[in-house]
């Protein structure tokens, strides 16, 4: 009699007859360890976490992918993200064309992005919230179609009004994929949710690198009509997202058998002071990609363009350092990796001001790329795992509302620019990145009395 071995081991570990004469036995239990071990290799964990083997963790098991297939969905869901945010970043490539071209003013093309802006910002965690009630992921494909389909047809519409309607429904169609893509980001990380939302992060600088490029290339080459590329680009994808549904509603809301939503409660409060930090850290970033480059020109008489490649030197280290978080998360708990990055950055602001060379200027650049995005993946994990009940909530609050913030503080620090110089806006960046510090070290607490309860 053969009898399998139950309990998930490989179909090749079975009990077999052990006749014959002692070395033939030996032999033979040999060749077993060596086949049952070979058959164990694809079931195991491979250290390089981007491609770790995970099984779903759906409310049922037979859901789930079963151990040896790779998890690629966060992969997958960083494709949309890239989608989006490239025709977010595109949009602003296409404005000096329309001021040309269409002959907008520049009041027009400034309402212009601020109205994509809100409808993006603003509407991010009523998506996130109808997550919540009920697992919707068509939400990500038609919000792929609709940011493409927006700013395509910016570049075409001739009315001022509909092109604002055109930016808008790009904006909202980028206000929702994020909620449920970072939702189902969480849920799809399993063990390791830093790995799987750095992934997802890193996504959105990708497409803001591209959009640029993107746009310039086909407006240049085809006219504002070129803008029509971006239904090439988000319409597949959108349709790709859209064969993945079943096997993203296998997650449910909340993950169903998952640690998460399984036993815990909301902790508003302390999703408060995540999102506290995270709004900082949006303040900051506006504040770097806005300022630093015009403090180079009026302060060491840099020329512009050498100034602009500032943004540039700033977006390639913000992406290593959005790639590298899912691997300093294993390295650091989150609420350290918050308090050293908080503490280098208030470090490198008051660098950028004090420091007489532009070489070390851009040093405190770099420097600060790496500490505004290396802890952004874990915190926003962080901060759903805080509200395991409104996942699609916290995820629409930390995408939409933290980033907003910082959209809406930049005309006030370019305000005291204008009032007062941009030394002392860069002094009030340096001001508020010590509060998101503090609050870093809050959270600290916060986890460590977690701990002790536990």
């Amino acid at each position: 009699m053969v009898a399998s071995v139950r309990g998930g081991r490989p179909s090749s570990c079975r009990l077999l007859p052990l006749s014959g004469g002692k070395a033939s036995r030996d032999r033979r239990v040999a060749r077993l360890r060596v086949k049952t071990a070979l058959d164990l290799v694809p079931c195991g964990v491979r250290s390089f976490g981007y491609w770790r083997k995970v099984q779903v963790m759906s409310g049922n098991k037979d859901k789930g992918k079963k151990c040896g297939q790779s998890n690629k969905l966060p992969f997958v869901l960083m494709g949309g993200h890239i989608c989006v945010d490239a025709a977010q970043g595109g949009l602003a490539s296409v404005l000096p064309f329309l001021v040309i071209q269409s002959g907008f003013s520049y009041t027009e093309i400034t309402a212009l992005v601020l109205a994509s802006n809100i409808a993006s910002a603003v509407i991010q965690p009523l998506f996130g919230l109808m997550g919540d009630k009920k697992a919707r992921p068509w939400l990500m494909s038609v919000g792929v179609a609709l940011a493409g389909l927006g700013i395509a047809l910016v570049g075409v519409l001739q009315s001022y009004w509909l092109v604002v309607l055109a930016a808008m429904v790009s904006g909202v169609g980028n206000a929702m994929l994020h909620p449920e893509g970072a939702r189902l980001a969480y849920l799809a990380g399993g063990d390791d949710k830093a790995m799987s939302m750095s992934i997802f992060s890193v996504g959105g600088q990708i497409g803001f690198c591209l959009g640029p490029i993107i746009s310039v290339s086909a407006v240049t080459a085809f006219g504002l009509s070129g803008t029509l590329v971006y239904l090439v680009l988000c319409l597949p994808y959108a349709l790709v997202l859209l064969a993945l549904s079943k096997r993203f509603l296998a997650f449910g809301v909340r993950g169903g058998g998952s640690l998460a939503g399984r036993g815990k409660r909301d902790r508003w409060g302390a999703f408060g002071v995540v999102l506290g930090a995270l709004s900082v850290r949006s303040i900051v970033f506006y504040g770097v990609t806005s300022f630093f480059p015009l403090y180079l020109v009026t302060t060491f008489n840099a020329a512009e363009d050498s100034a602009s490649l500032l943004i540039t030197v700033f977006s390639i280290f913000g992406a290593v350092a959005t790639a590298s978080a899912g691997f300093m998360s294993h390295r650091a708990p989150t609420p350290r990796l918050m308090i050293g990055c908080f503490v280098l950055m208030v470090a490198s602001l008051a660098s950028f001001l004090l420091s007489g060379s532009v070489w070390l200027c851009v040093a405190a650049v770099m420097v600060l790329a790496m500490c505004l995005n290396l802890f952004n993946p874990p915190a926003v994990a962080l901060a759903q795992e805080y509200l395991p009940e409104h996942l699609g909530t916290a995820s629409g609050l930390t995408f939409g509302v933290a980033v907003a913030v910082g959209g809406i503080a930049s005309p006030m620090l370019g305000a005291l620019g204008d009032g007062a110089g941009l030394a002392s806006a860069i002094w009030v960046l340096a001001a508020l990145a010590a509060a998101g510090l503090a609050l870093s070290i809050g959270v600290a607490a916060i986890e460590r009395r977690g701990a002790q309860k536990g």
